[in-house]
């Protein structure tokens, strides 16, 4: 007969959990905004400010895809050195998601992948982007590629309708071009989220809170990386353009918080 775990042993899965979150969270917190450091996927430099000023609007339908360069070696050895540490989620995350039945109400979350989100504000686009399932790499560092937004497919950790805390991520910009995540920052409270999976069903959600975040206090925030909430919720993180670069990275990140719409 298997018996209810323990407190202690509750509060120690927690306590795992929470470290494994926070290492993940730091590399996530790391390369999501501006790119890697120079040299790194790219021929140009990406820890460029962007071209435009800060705040302004670009329609998703002109942010493209570029093509991809292969990963230098010196960039691997740079990735290496300040991811060493991260590590994927503990056996404490791990919850399937295999059946496509959602506890907020009888809404029945779609089966197979997410493959597109788009944000809607004040009548126009705010984000338009195609998802891949994004995993962490061999230095366990979760780096979406650039011109398409990332779904955070590792075990434990729901995608977009399911119990718990989606993490989608995206660059903000790439060298001085906007990426998908361009416009994340204007998104307004009561905006709608929406993301489609490849059978056409399609997942909203509705903003609930949009705000920086220090790059050192979004890997402690259980909000974010809510990965056990009853409900299916949806966050939505890049980097903050309006804080500095230091050393190829914006010091800040811009959080979304988006709750399941119910009909």
């Amino acid at each position: 007969m298997t018996t209810p775990p323990t407190r202690r042993q509750k509060w120690r899965e927690r306590k795992q959990y929470r470290r494994t979150t926070w290492l993940i969270a730091a590399a996530v917190a790391l390369f999501i905004g501006g790119g890697a450091a120079a040299g790194a996927w790219w021929t140009q430099r990406d820890d460029d400010p962007s071209a435009l000023p800060v705040g302004t609007y670009v329609p998703p339908s002109e942010i493209t895809e570029p093509s991809r360069q292969p990963e230098s070696s010196s960039s691997t050895s740079q990735r290496s050195s300040s991811s060493s540490s991260s590590s994927s989620p503990s056996a404490a995350a791990q919850r399937s998601d295999a059946s496509p039945s959602s506890e907020q109400g009888s809404v029945e979350a779609p089966a197979g992948s997410p493959t597109r989100v788009q944000v809607r504000s004040g009548g126009r686009d705010i984000v338009d982007a195609s998802l891949e399932a994004t995993l962490l790499d061999s230095e366990k560092v979760l780096a979406p590629p650039f011109g398409t937004a990332g779904w955070y497919a590792e075990p434990g950790w729901p995608k977009p309708g399911y119990q718990g805390a989606s993490i989608l991520v995206g660059h903000i910009n790439h060298g001085s071009n906007p990426d998908v995540f361009w416009n994340l920052p204007r998104v307004k409270i009561g905006d709608v989220v929406t993301v489609t999976y490849g059978s056409g069903r399609t997942v909203k959600f509705k903003i609930t809170k949009s705000e920086p975040a220090s790059k050192k206090g979004v890997p402690q925030d259980d909000s974010i990386w809510d990965w056990d909430n009853p409900n299916p919720v949806l966050r939505l993180i890049t980097c903050d353009p309006e804080t500095p670069i230091n050393q190829g990275h914006y010091e800040g990140n811009w959080v979304v918080w988006a709750d399941q719409m119910v009909s």
